[in-house]
């Protein structure tokens, strides 16, 4: 039987990377890449240096440093990143990463603590990559 580790970089760590950051770190078959944050303050950036997580206050400095990573979460509520890193991604050849929307990010934070309602979104004008 072959174990498989997932590679997960997290841009954006504030009310909602947090709390999916805790979630993920649980498990010893993610292995956690970077975090990335405009405030290098925020509580993520603070539980990831305290984790000796790599950290970025430029998202796309951890995008080309993590490189094809399994997945990308990007909940950061910035409109245009999203598109930035899917140009950088089709620009190098990445179609290894996936990258992953604040819904589906809600969706395993409210599972992992087995919210009966779905947590409300931060970032409700975010509609995902066009």
């Amino acid at each position: 039987m072959t174990h498989q580790t997932l590679s997960i970089a997290l841009i954006g760590a504030g009310r909602t990377g947090t709390p999916l950051l805790k979630d993920l770190m649980q498990y010893s078959y993610i292995e956690i890449v970077g975090v990335a944050d405009i405030d290098s303050d925020s509580p993520g950036m603070r539980l990831a240096k305290d984790k000796s997580i790599p950290c970025f206050t430029q998202p796309m400095d951890l995008v080309r440093e993590a490189g094809e990573v399994d997945i990308l979460v990007e909940v950061s509520g910035d409109r245009s990143l999203k598109n930035t890193i899917k140009a950088y991604y089709e620009e190098t050849g990445n179609r290894k990463t996936l990258i992953m929307h604040d819904l589906i990010a809600r969706l395993l934070i409210s599972l992992c603590d087995r919210s009966p309602h779905l947590i409300p979104s931060f970032h409700p004008e975010d509609e995902g990559i066009g």
